[in-house]
């Protein structure tokens, strides 16, 4: 006896696409948040000079009635210089697939280029932070590693570094009310670090997550919480180096920064550019539509002293 079972039927039947696509993983994108943006304008050259003028020393003896003029200072400075470089990728259709197929491929692939865009723009960040000369390794743990694990005392030294170095915290108090379970958040500064490192750092003496802030929605997105007068940046593309520590373990990398440490220097009216091209522009007969991006831009730390690497590892034990 012959039987009609659901093999049989055609797939049309037997599927039903979901009209709405699938989230795709994307990081947050920490690294640009505290820097400083600047440009380079138009036919104004390849390079950007940035000068900062060398402070004078207070003048601390007394002139005195002799009448004699006392020696003067020279005004210094430092120059400080930013080439962008130009980034780009593209992605290429061919026009059967926009002519057949049922899924906007064009729409969805627009905005997977915005997402590498502005991944490509974080990340040229963190390798420029991760290349600065201040950088303090984690001595306080008891991972037995070197360094260690992140620890209260180690990032109370460096905040503590920061501030002897005249840097400026970003983040402004946030004032203490009548809530339950939260509390004020001091004046900050920003620490950008792997998600990896959220264990250790939610281990950490006083560790204060965000939803215990005083006011929670003066917290950023990407913000974990706060360890005295630092503020958490947490991304899955945080800094990290395998096989660097003592023991072999991965070394990760907190950025922990006052403000004006760092910059991002644009090239003006070439920041970001979004190209679409048709089949027509694809050959003689006509058969690829393109789409992709390109930008002109390059980071730069401006000075050392206002930002320092805090070297950690995980705590495994």
């Amino acid at each position: 006896m012959a039987i009609t079972t659901t093999s049989l039927l055609s797939a049309p039947v037997q599927q039903t696409f979901s009209m709405r696509l699938l989230s795709v993983p994307t990081p947050y994108f920490i690294h640009k948040i505290p820097a400083t943006v600047k440009r380079l304008p138009r036919n104004g050259g390849r390079t950007l000079r940035m000068r900062r003028p060398i402070a004078l020393q207070p003048a601390m003896v007394p002139l005195g009635n002799s009448g004699v003029t006392p020696p003067g200072q020279t005004l210094q400075a430092i120059d400080i210089d930013a080439t962008p470089s130009l980034y780009g990728t593209y992605v290429m259709v061919n026009e059967q697939v926009t002519l057949q197929d049922q899924d906007p491929v064009l729409n969805w692939g627009a905005a997977r280029l915005g997402v590498s865009l502005r991944q490509t723009e974080d990340q040229l960040v963190r390798d420029c932070l991760a290349g600065t000369a201040a950088f303090v390794n984690c001595t306080a743990g008891a991972n037995a590693d070197n360094p260690t694990q992140l620890t209260l005392q180690d990032i109370q030294a460096v905040y503590t570094a920061l501030v002897s170095a005249n840097a400026y915290m970003i983040m402004d108090h946030i004032d203490g009310t009548l809530k339950f379970n939260s509390s004020p958040v001091r004046d900050a500064f920003f620490a950008m670090a792997s998600s990896d490192l959220i264990p250790d750092l939610e281990a950490v003496g006083g560790f204060q997550p965000k939803a215990q802030y005083s006011f929670p929605t003066d917290a950023l997105k990407s913000e974990w919480g706060a360890t005295n007068n630092v503020r958490w940046l947490i991304s899955s593309i945080g800094s990290a180096i395998a096989n660097a520590s003592a023991n072999g373990n991965t070394v990760y990398n907190s950025f922990i920064t006052g403000m004006d440490a760092y910059c991002t220097v644009l090239q003006d009216g070439y920041s970001a550019q979004f190209i679409y091209l048709p089949a027509q522009f694809s050959g003689p007969l006509a058969l690829n539509i393109s789409m992709g991006y390109k930008f002109m831009e390059v980071p730069r730390i401006q000075q050392d002293t206002w930002l320092i690497n805090l070297r950690s590892t995980l705590n495994l034990g």
